[in-house]
């Protein structure tokens, strides 16, 4: 057998030529294997460096209304919404756009709703325990989002309508002298509504509806709406 062995390598001589092809061929397979490993990489998204243009938008920033967006919402206890243009599209929070109506959601008990609502020159926000969309089918947008505030201290409710005036561009000779007045009065009953708005300043129409009911908790019903109603 080794005799064999022999005879075979004397008749099939390796050759400086035939070493220097096959370490030829070997490395352009190596990189022929590089190269659509690198390319598979890339048709992934490879890892992209910091600074690297045209990353996309990361997904989920605002919140859907439908069946399953609507319960997101209850268990995170958080809603975003996107008007920045001006409204709040049907569409875009995954609705029909003919949809007759829009989700009643409400907190889980015990907890309360953040919501942070997006205007083209600012945000809306505050907690809540029910987030109401008043629509109907012959529009694309919602008519009106709603949120509720709900005070038991005289002093809280002070402070949010004030707090309204500067951040929403109510009126602050109406709300002054509608504080004054619940702080005159010896009957709740004669103030028992009051409308403050819309202000204008995040570009969307903000109300205050006010039921002062003392000593039960005031509710201040933060309607918000497009502009152009």
């Amino acid at each position: 057998m080794a005799r064999d062995r022999k005879d075979s390598q004397s008749e099939y001589p390796v050759t400086k030529e035939a070493v220097s092809g096959r370490v030829r061929k070997g490395l352009a397979a190596t990189i022929g294997a590089l190269a659509v490993s690198l390319a598979l990489a890339g048709c992934v998204g490879g890892v992209s460096g910091p600074g690297s243009q045209g990353a996309a938008p990361v997904a989920g920033e605002f919140d859907t209304l439908t069946a399953d967006g609507a319960e997101r919402i209850k268990s995170q206890g958080s809603a975003r919404l996107d008007m920045s243009a001006g409204k709040l599209e049907k569409e875009s929070v995954g609705l029909p756009a003919d949809a007759a109506k829009g989700p009643l959601i409400f907190a889980q008990e015990g907890r309360e709703i953040q919501v942070s609502i997006a205007g083209p020159k600012g945000t809306v926000s505050g907690s809540s325990d029910s987030l109401k969309f008043a629509t109907d089918s012959a529009r694309a947008d919602f008519k009106e989002v709603t949120f509720y505030h709900r005070h038991e201290k005289r002093e809280d409710l002070e402070k949010d309508i004030r707090d309204a005036v500067s951040r929403y561009g109510l009126d602050a000779a109406d709300a002054e002298n509608w504080l004054k007045s619940v702080q005159r009065t010896s009957s709740p009953v004669e103030l028992y509504k009051h409308r403050l708005g819309p202000g204008t300043s995040t570009g969307l129409a903000v109300t205050y509806d006010i039921v002062y009911d003392f000593p039960d908790p005031s509710v201040i019903s933060v309607r918000v709406s497009p502009m152009d109603g």
